[in-house]
């Protein structure tokens, strides 16, 4: 390059002598530009310079070139920071690497933290007792208050737990080699798996593929089944991956896979390796073949898909993949693989596992609550939870008191007891300290248990009440608030509510004018029970059965007048809610929600679960005494529904029938100083009673042949009365105080509320009368709006009217001063009260099916059916 500008030299204009560096120009201009700077020919247009002139441009070029060089370097001084900028970027600076810091530390801390708590939970979670399949056992506490060893829990057919050293070792490489071939290599999470499963999620999210990759070890599919968390949520992922790498420091490799195949769905209700044997191959899990192994292995991951019975040709397909992966990691030879992958899937289901002593009707529930609770309180998995019953070694002290449980169970597996249907009748009881929540005996069915945990129709079974939900939905609410006393008269008479004019009808069919409260009671009149009711009002009777009684199988639409006066709820009640709810009228007003174990001790004797009784004040303890001595009327009055539940032993007996329309479902609740018991009785699928040949009601026979044995030892005892209870003889026709000339009875009354004056001895024509001919008719009347319907499928259905109706007709007890209830009831009800009670307009359509109360003397079906726009015709009746 440089020759080539000496060449050009002359014709550039400058001279021979020309001393500029021509070489030195030429590579400092080719360095910047990347090619030789050419100049221009200039020698055809322009004289030759003088020596001067050459002087002056060779000064001229490098001047240019120093001109541009400064220009920059004037640029990069105006790009200079000052001192207070500089300052600020390094703390800038400074500030970004502490944020990182501290985001690396709270981040660190989190994962430790949340690793901590993992670990806490695997340790509670007793995983180590489960894996050495400890026994289980129920307790009992004897009179002396000591524990008593019950038995030992019997588990069903397909959860059947099996050790380590009776599953084979091809069943162990099988499940590996097709679920996790890195088992034994990784500490709980494997992260190539996790990476592709990773990459896979990422993929399907921008709709590239789908992300049923599966990421998850045995260690992480263990976990997956011993918690509740089923998510697919990233957030889960990670807190499994952390609970599985703490899992495998509790634990040993061998520990977890004998978990693992103890616990996972093969199908057919198959849950672990040993109920897969013996469902498909009528054998032990100790006796599989590698064939068979390899059939099991292969269900896991589809197991509708790759059912032996349902697609053999499937399960044989994948089998061999089984094989073949078995045979790639080493686990068999070829030949092995050959035989093996060749022969055929013999499959058999004549293998039945010995289920042992069919455990009782209290074991059953003592188990499900259990399981339960673990799942609630613990956060365990169905399958889990089972496993810890029947395997973790846990001791479960229960509520059961033997001697009531074998009077029970010899009460109801002697058919005999009942009436003969030969349509499989069924009943149920529950028996309940009223003290404490404590069950003490439950049965829940009739004749011998041939099954473990089937159905239980004592806290299972949702029936309709019929008139025994009374107590509970009106007198003892209208008690609690004032409304009445025991001895108010109120008239038994036609009504009509509603603009479709419903007509609930008594039992007796007939109207039988004034009574008192304490008669309506024993009689279980219908018309009555509507007015109480009314004074209370639909809201109020309502939030009393769900918050107060806890019945909670209430919908908004059983917020009408037949559903809580007569009854009909849509969903029905369990034979434990009543007998609960009942509690309350023993246990001056307190409700505590019954159960069935106390504690229970992992196998290192720590407290795992714990049933604290939980106390409520449901009514005041003179609301719950006077309305027990109401129900005392309907055993010992001559005309109470209840008279044969009266116990000969001498002690105090209370109770309430219930019956409902279409004669499907009868009940008695009952009570003693000692016991609360509830019997129910019908078919499982309800049908008419009576129409199967059955008179009267067996639930009150059957709850008196127990209570009789239970308390034919025990002392007699009176519920206690509460010191504002005061008692007083009144006339049993006009409630008033009475005299010489009228039948007596002992009534009792929050103190100021009891009558002042004495009965004039009118009641004796009011009462004679006659009452072939309906009395008056209420009619409806204009309201803003309806209350929800009953569904008609299960009850009677009204769009009744919220009514507050204060009830007050002109009284006929002449000298008791603004009616009887002086301080406690707006209500007399001493006359007809004609026109004076409020029926709620709105339609009322009523099937009645299931819906009110009809019992006295049970000698017919009568179903009434409510036609659009017409009037209900509904003989509801109470025995």
């Amino acid at each position: 390059m440089a020759d080539n500008n000496r060449r050009n030299r002359p014709s550039s204009g400058y001279g021979s002598n020309d001393n500029f560096n021509w070489e030195e120009y030429d590579m400092k201009t080719s360095s910047a530009s990347g090619a030789p700077r050419r100049r221009r020919q200039a020698a055809s247009t322009k004289p030759t310079r003088s020596p001067q002139a050459s002087s002056s441009s060779y000064r001229e070029v490098p001047s240019r070139r120093r001109t541009q060089t400064t220009s920059r370097s004037k640029k990069k001084q105006k790009k200079q920071l000052t001192p207070k900028q500089i300052q600020f970027r390094k703390r800038l600076r400074l500030t970004f690497f502490v944020a990182i810091f501290v985001v690396v530390v709270i981040v660190s801390g989190m994962g430790i933290g949340m690793y901590a708590a993992v670990s806490r939970e695997i340790k509670d979670m007793n995983i180590q007792t489960l894996a050495l399949n400890y026994s289980s056992f129920i307790y009992y506490e004897d009179a002396a208050g000591n524990p008593q060893e019950l038995e030992q829990i019997q588990s069903d057919f397909n959860r059947i737990w099996v050790d380590s050293s009776q599953i084979p070792q091809v069943m162990k490489d099988a499940i590996v080699s097709i679920e996790d071939e890195r088992f034994y290599k990784h500490h709980g999470v494997d992260i190539k798996r996790t990476l592709g499963a990773t990459g896979k999620w990422v993929l399907s999210k921008v709709g590239i593929g789908s992300s049923n990759y599966g990421g998850s070890t045995i260690t992480q599919q263990v976990i997956k089944n011993i918690t509740n968390e089923k998510e697919n949520t990233p957030s889960r992922k990670v807190k499994e991956m952390m609970r599985a790498v703490a899992l495998e420091k509790q634990l040993t490799k061998d520990e977890i896979l004998t978990m693992y195949l103890n616990i996972v769905y093969f199908a057919n209700n198959c849950n672990g390796v040993e109920a897969a044997a013996n469902t498909y191959f009528n054998k032990d899990a100790s006796g599989l073949t590698l064939a068979e192994a390899a059939s099991i292995a292969g269900i896991t991951q589809f197991p509708s898909e790759y059912d032996p019975f349902v697609h053999p040709d499937k399960n044989i397909e994948k089998r061999n993949l089984v094989l073949g992966k078995m045979r790639e990691l080493g686990y068999i030879t070829d030949a092995e693989y050959a035989e093996a992958s060749g022969s055929d899937l013999v499959v058999s289901n004549a293998y039945r596992q010995n289920q042992g002593r069919i455990t009782s009707y209290f074991v059953d529930q003592v188990v499900n609550d259990v399981i339960a609770d673990l799942m609630t309180q613990k956060g365990y998995s169905e399958d889990f939870a089972t496993q810890q019953v029947y395997n973790g070694g846990l001791k479960i002290y229960s509520t059961m008191d033997p001697d009531i449980q074998n009077i029970m169970e010899g009460i109801f597996t002697n058919t005999s007891n009942f009436p003969y249907t030969g349509k499989g009748a069924q009943s149920a009881m529950i028996i309940i300290d009223p003290y404490t929540g404590k069950i003490r005996g439950l049965i829940g069915g009739l004749g011998e248990k041939t099954d473990i945990r089937g159905w239980n129709r004592a806290t299972q079974s949702k029936r309709q009440p019929g008139s025994s939900i009374k107590p509970l939905s009106v007198y003892a609410p209208a008690v609690d608030m004032g409304k009445i006393t025991e001895v108010d008269t109120i008239t038994d008479e036609e009504i009509t509510i509603g603009n479709d004019k419903w007509k609930p009808k008594n039992s007796y069919n007939d109207f039988l004018g004034d009574m008192t409260i304490k008669e309506a009671v024993a009689r279980s009149a219908n018309i009555p029970a509507v007015k109480v009711l009314d004074m209370v009002n639909l809201t109020n009777s309502f939030n009393y059965l769900q918050n107060k009684f806890h019945i909670t199988t209430l919908e908004e639409k059983d917020k009408n007048y037949s559903s809580l006066a007569l009854g009909g709820l849509t969903q029905g009640v369990t034979v434990e809610e009543m007998a609960g709810a009942y509690c309350t009228f023993v246990n001056s007003g307190k409700y505590i929600k019954p159960y069935t174990y106390t504690k229970v001790l992992d196998s290192t004797g720590q407290v795992i679960l714990e049933n604290t009784s939980s106390t409520s004040q449901a009514i005041s303890p003179a609301a719950a005494y006077i309305t027990a001595d109401l129900l005392s009327g309907v055993v010992n009055s001559s005309v109470g529904t209840g008279k044969g539940a009266k116990l000969d032993c001498g002690i105090s007996t209370y109770g309430k029938t219930g019956t409902t329309d279409d004669d499907c479902d009868k009940w008695f609740v009952g009570f003693t100083p000692y016991y609360v018991g509830a019997c129910w009785y019908g078919f499982d699928t309800p049908a008419s009673i009576s129409a199967a040949g059955v008179s009267g009601n067996p639930t009150v026979t059957a709850w008196n042949l127990v209570m009789e044995k239970i308390h034919e030892s025990l002392n007699p005892k009176e519920i206690t009365k509460p010191s504002n209870v005061v008692e007083a003889q009144v006339c049993e026709y006009s409630g008033m105080l009475a005299t010489d000339t009228c039948p007596t009875t002992t009534a009792y009354f929050v103190e100021g509320t009891q009558p002042k004056a004495y009965c004039d001895a009118s009641h004796a024509s009011r009462r004679n009368k006659s009452t072939q001919t309906p009395l008056s008719t209420v009619a409806p009347v204009d309201t803003p709006s309806a209350m929800p319907t009953v569904n008609p499928a299960t009850s009677e259905t009204h769009e009744n009217q919220n009514g507050n109706n204060s009830n007050t007709s002109s009284g006929t007890n002449s000298g008791s001063s603004s009616g009887t209830n002086s301080g406690s009831s707006s209500s007399t009800n001493s006359g007809t009260n004609s026109g004076s009670y409020d029926t709620n307009s709105g339609s009322s359509s009523s099937s009645n099916s299931g819906g009110t109360d009809y019992e006295q003397g049970n000698t017919g079906s009568s179903e009434s059916e409510n036609t659009a726009g017409g009037a209900e015709e509904d003989t509801s009746s109470e025995e």
